[in-house]
């Protein structure tokens, strides 16, 4: 689709940034906060803007560095409806795997990741994702 324009976009851009500053300075509740506080200034139909993928991510990356497993539930089905217009390149399906993984959901894990593994052709995976690629590639 497109990002939210004029003032409105400026506010969500403003948490966005305000939100990466907090998380490099080791401050993850403050940044994942504002995360949330950006979805909430999306306009109706939020899933449609892009915005909407790149905070869901945010979140979710949080939520897993800070183990906080009620909001990764809260936050993981959106991963498949933000953006809708963004590529399908399995970017979807390595969120929730991760989540999955850390729910211990491991059955649920391994559909996820394959799918994304299939989509990506593996590229999808950044070193940050080592563990979750172990697992994938772990024959048990």
């Amino acid at each position: 689709m497109s990002y939210v324009t004029g003032e409105k976009g400026a506010h969500i851009k403003e948490l966005m940034d305000k939100s990466n500053e907090e998380f490099d300075k080791g401050n993850l509740e403050e940044s994942v906060v504002l995360l949330e506080q950006a979805w909430k200034e999306l306009p109706d139909d939020k899933a449609i803007f892009d915005e909407s993928f790149l905070i869901i991510w945010g979140i979710l990356d949080i939520s897993i560095i800070l183990n906080d497993t009620e909001r990764m539930k809260k936050w993981v089905d959106n991963i498949f409806v933000a953006d809708p217009a963004r590529g399908d390149t399995g970017e979807r399906e390595l969120w929730a795997g991760k989540v999955a993984y850390e729910l211990g959901e491991l059955a649920k894990a391994k559909g996820y990741l394959d799918t994304a593994d299939k989509k990506s052709r593996g590229r999808c995976f950044s070193e940050d994702d080592e563990k979750y690629l172990k697992f994938l590639k772990d024959k048990q």
